[in-house]
């Protein structure tokens, strides 16, 4: 059941690709719409996975030495391409997180002596907008409800309650350290906005496919309420 829906899916793409060739032209005719539903299907995975420095045109010609049935023309077998593949995104995901761990500190670095910002013992970095009310804080074993935005060194949104549709609920202690340091600095009410290293982050592991590994990370939260000692799941 799985292939005939990928199949049908490809087939249902070579339709709507037919009348949007390059440049806004038609395709010639089914076979070369679907060759590019094809191709765009490689191209997304490719995306999704973060692949950099493929060389296209030796993709081309594995996907052509395939096809031609002649298996003289395959310069591997199955294993030993899936052994490479694993070794390549080992590689890259080593890479990234070096990078990211370089960008971070160098970010980090750089933001502490902007106006306002202050860094704790710990290595997280926030500047209070807001301070809200005083008298109502949290505790990590106490509820908040707050509205933010998530975003990379590069400013990317990569999450806000806004775009979940309400306002987030969690524990205090049950999310990233970052958090959990942070929003105890501000009461009921108060904005802050939040630098985050990785290790009050997610760390070498990052999150959900969305976050990479050592990304330094940047909230901006508005606590709406605390609600005290009561238990919710977290969401952040």
């Amino acid at each position: 059941m799985k292939f005939r829906v990928v199949i049908l899916s490809t087939v249902v793409a070579a339709f709507l690709l037919s009348s949007c060739g390059k440049g806004g032209g038609k395709f010639a005719n089914l076979n070369d719409s679907a060759s590019y539903a094809f191709g765009l299907s490689i191209g997304r995975n490719l995306e999704t996975y973060h692949a950099k420095n493929i060389d296209y045109k030796i993709l081309a010609q594995a996907v052509e030495d395939v096809l031609s049935g002649d298996t003289s023309k395959v310069k591997m077998n199955d294993q030993v391409a899936m052994t490479i593949i694993q070794s390549y995104f080992t590689k890259l995901q080593k890479e990234t997180a070096d990078n990211n761990l370089k960008e971070g500190k160098e970010f980090l670095e750089k933001n502490k002596k902007e106006s306002g910002v202050v860094t704790t013992p710990e290595g997280l970095q926030y500047k209070i907008e807001s301070a809200g009310d005083a008298a109502v804080k949290a505790t990590p074993s106490d509820t908040v409800v707050v509205n933010y935005t998530g975003k990379f060194l590069d400013g990317k949104e990569f999450d806000s309650s806004k775009k979940n549709g309400m306002p987030a609920r969690f524990v205090l202690g049950g999310v990233i350290p970052g958090w959990t340091q942070g929003l105890q600095l501000i009461g009921k009410g108060g904005k802050i906005k939040l630098f985050i290293p990785a290790n009050l982050a997610y760390g070498e592991r990052g999150a959900g496919g969305v976050i990479p590994a050592n990304a330094t990370l940047i909230f901006e939260v508005e606590l709406l309420d605390v609600i005290k000692g009561k238990a919710a799941p977290a969401t952040k």
